[in-house]
């Protein structure tokens, strides 16, 4: 079998046809439509830092038959979720006690133990600072996608991407961190544990399975009460005022849709993604058909939006804003992010939708289930690994425990 393994800046070098051959079975977020997004935004100022955009692909005889979006960022402002110093050792502190107020007992010490392996990680040449992250840039998944081939030539492929990307990261002296590696991708998972890989738990994603045909048959699946209170939450919004219109021209809503955006995150700092204006317009032009938007209506002022994401049977439930957050617009939140993505997972025949990490108790009343979501990491200095390795194990156990709702369960020593 030969096959060759080269890097590149950017997709497009590979015709749609090859592109496509490539991703039929991918998500949206690998699929060809987003790639060439990628290619064509200005990824740092989306992301809040300077990153560079690259590509694996393994060709068997010119014909690419592998392919692996990554980057390289050594940015002190980027998001949390592609900053290994953040993630693990300083973004979740201002967080934990609001999000877990049972915390304030324990807090302390969690922080002081951070902290101290914060300077080990330092110390010992980690390079925690910058990663090569192996990530769908602006989504929380990452992977090796392979076109159909016999499991042989699919497992060299996949390992050829492995072995090459660790080179890269030695050579540029920082962790190999493949990001949102989704708990069904046995393949991947195995390639990299029998290549040294630590595997963390990151989150959990929600996902709601669409059963029947219609509304009626997702709410048969809740008990009396439940399904009652959930018709009076979807009827809410409506009785005040508010229709849902289905848009798909992105484009001249991205006002709107920036300012609503801001509104309902930068309650929770300044660390998310930026969505301006413009990223609207760059989806509804290289992701449409598959992007799509829920437009909440009061008389001729929009008050809200959820953006949604489809491919095959899937249907992403991908960013939602506000006019104004609060109490009173819960239910508006509700009717974008819950039962409108409902309504229309129904129309478009998808199977599964998916709601994203967070919230779990609101979205679990919801009929949603987890979905567990990994991270595994790569240290070039075996010195680093080994320093590191308890700590990176402890903050795991305690992330999937903190989830769980008992972050005393999580006990030196269990698995992570």
């Amino acid at each position: 079998m030969s096959l060759a393994l080269t890097f590149h800046g950017s997709v497009s070098h590979l015709s749609d046809a090859e592109l496509d051959a490539l991703t039929a079975g991918a998500s949206v977020f690998f699929g060809r439509r987003w790639l060439r997004m990628l290619d064509a935004v200005d990824l740092a100022s989306l992301v809040r830092g300077e990153l560079s955009l690259r590509y694996a692909i393994v060709s068997q005889q010119g014909v690419p038959i592998a392919l692996c979006p990554f980057f390289i960022t050594r940015s002190k402002t980027i998001h949390p979720h592609y900053s290994l110093e953040k993630f693990f050792f300083t973004s979740w502190k201002a967080d934990l006690e609001r999000l877990n107020p049972g915390s304030a007992r324990w807090s302390g010490l969690a922080i002081a133990v951070a902290d101290a392996y914060r300077r080990l990680a330092w110390l010992s040449g980690a390079g925690a600072d910058g990663a090569v992250v192996v990530a769908s840039p602006l989504s929380l998944r990452g992977g090796v996608l392979c076109a159909p081939q016999p499991t042989p030539v699919a497992e060299r492929a996949r390992k050829m991407v492995v072995e090459g990307l660790r080179e890269l990261a030695a050579s540029e002296q920082c962790p190999l961190y493949f990001y949102g590696v989704p708990e069904e991708d046995v393949a991947l998972r195995e390639a990299l544990t029998g290549a040294s890989f630590q595997e963390l738990f990151l989150f959990y994603d929600n996902f709601v399975d669409v059963p029947g045909e219609g509304l009626e048959d997702y709410l048969g699946k809740f008990k009396s009460d439940a399904r009652r209170l959930l018709k009076k939450e979807m009827a809410q919004a409506r009785r005040e005022g508010v229709r849902f219109e289905r848009v798909s021209r992105l484009g001249e809503m991205g006002g709107h849709f920036e300012r609503f955006y801001e509104v309902t995150y930068s309650q929770y700092g300044n660390e998310h993604f930026r969505n301006p204006a413009w990223f609207w317009a760059a989806l509804e032009r290289h992701v449409s058909p598959e992007a799509e938007a829920v437009v909440a209506m009061k008389g001729a002022e929009p008050v809200g939006f959820s953006v949604l994401l489809h491919k095959q049977e899937d249907l992403w439930f991908y960013r939602v804003g506000r006019a104004e957050t609060g109490a009173s617009a819960s239910a508006l939140y509700f009717n974008l992010a819950f039962y409108e993505p409902v309504r229309r997972a129904y129309q478009l025949g998808a199977r599964r939708l998916w709601l994203g990490p967070g919230g779990y108790e609101t979205k679990r009343r919801r009929g949603a289930r987890r979905h567990a979501v990994s991270g595994f990491l790569w240290i070039p200095r075996r010195w680093s690994r080994k320093v590191l390795r308890p700590y990176l194990s402890l903050f795991s156990r305690l992330s999937r425990a903190q989830v769980q709702g008992d972050p005393r369960s999580a006990h030196v020593g269990g698995a992570p």
